[in-house]
């Protein structure tokens, strides 16, 4: 089975659609029915390329993709923020073609949270941004690097976790005092940063400056994640490994700050082979949990994804060693009417490469689809449909885009 399939509430949320200057609303699902073919109807395929035929594949090889040619020549412009705890995090907002940023207009800007030590480095976030940024569809991009990612220094003894909300929570308030009034805001998030991006939405509510959001490939609880990846072969000894090794080199670029802890020793950081040793040397320890176990259950975002009150869609394969299937809280899902799960039978952990040759992702093609439906619902510059971007020509548009090497 290749079909992508949605998991829902039976009575959705509903969408404010603009015609010949007349409002109305319709239902999320039958809103994604129109403008997202992607993910509903005869189009809503994933076929993985057929050497990248299992999640491990997939997986493997999205560690190693750099994406096209094209997405280098995504440029940012760094703004460093400094958070309420002394702490800093880094924003990377994205330059249009005519220059610096001009943030005088309601340009709607897509919000992005990365993975596990990542960075708005990554080609799944570069990948995408080299679509919705560009004509047709010329949107600004901000990367939320948290503290210590992405050459971003931290000024306190302690770096990020999945259950810290504050942050982009800060990071918001500061768009919203820089960005004109009124500009429209989505928020994506990918793995660790989907968990955050989601946790958040369930704390705020209605609250919440977006007006809708994505989760890809969102691990949803973090215990549950752990002992999966302790079971498998590879999940043991080849990718908590590396998420472990990824971590130790972060402590160890801000080791002298962190040498301010004083429970937190180096050498038992440094002997970590897992994420979970990882975590009991040092998160845990750095934002007072008295267990791992404790940390992984207060961070997972599947306690808070019921509260979600934006249109909210959540992206995840079924053959994911990372985020696998039982981390998924299907029964929480289906009781939001905020919330719609597409799932697709491969893909792996952000891979979702499709294509014999130059294989590039194909989940861009439906986060593109999201991300305008969801900004043309909500953008003050458009009072009519009629200048609404059509879906194929969004599909067309990323086709092209991505097979330009």
């Amino acid at each position: 089975m290749r079909n992508v399939r949605l998991f829902h509430h039976p009575n959705p949320c509903r969408i404010p659609v603009k015609h010949n200057a007349e409002s109305k609303s319709v239902s999320l699902l039958d809103y994604l029915a129109e403008r997202c073919p992607s993910l509903v109807g005869h189009s809503a395929q994933f076929h993985p390329s057929p050497y990248l035929f299992n999640g491990h594949l997939q997986t493997m090889y999205a560690a190693m993709y750099k994406d096209t040619a094209t997405a280098d020549k995504i440029v940012y412009e760094r703004e460093l923020l400094r958070m309420a705890n002394g702490g800093q995090v880094s924003l990377d907002w994205t330059l249009p073609a005519s220059g610096a940023p001009a943030f005088t207009d309601s340009t709607p800007t897509l919000v992005i949270l990365h993975g596990l030590t990542g960075g708005s480095h990554e080609a799944y976030i570069r990948g995408l941004l080299e679509v919705v940024t560009r004509p047709p569809f010329n949107y600004r991009g901000v990367v939320m690097n948290a503290r210590g990612c992405c050459n971003t220094d931290i000024l306190t003894p302690q770096l990020f976790n999945g259950a810290w909300t504050d942050d982009l929570r800060e990071c918001l308030a500061h768009l919203q005092k820089k960005l004109a009034p009124g500009t429209p805001l989505i928020g994506i998030g990918y793995s660790l940063g989907s968990n955050i991006l989601v946790k958040y939405l369930g704390e705020e509510g209605d609250k919440t400056p977006f007006k809708a959001a994505i989760s890809v490939a969102n691990p949803f609880d973090f215990l549950v994640s752990s002992n999966a990846l302790e079971r498998g072969f590879l999940s043991k000894h080849v990718y908590t490994r590396a998420m472990a090794n990824n971590l130790k080199r972060l402590f160890e670029v801000n080791k002298e700050m962190m040498a301010q802890r004083q429970d937190i020793s180096y050498d038992q950081v440094m002997a970590a082979q897992s994420i979970r040793e990882f975590d009991d040397a040092c998160t845990r320890k750095v934002f007072g949990y008295t267990t791992v176990n404790n940390y992984y259950r207060e961070a997972s975002s599947s306690q808070f994804i019921e509260h979600v009150k934006v249109p909210l869609l959540c992206l995840n394969a079924m053959d994911d060693p990372i985020a696998t299937p039982e981390c998924i809280p299907w029964d929480e899902i289906k009781i939001n009417p905020y919330v719609v799960l597409a799932t697709t039978e491969h893909g792996g952990h952000l891979g979702w490469f499709e294509h014999f040759y130059h294989p590039s992702r194909w989940v861009d093609k439906p986060l593109a689809e999201f991300i305008v439906a969801m900004f043309e619902a909500y953008d003050p510059r458009f009072k009519s449909d009629s200048a609404l971007l059509d879906p194929q020509t969004i599909m067309q548009n990323v086709d092209t885009i991505k097979q330009h090497h």
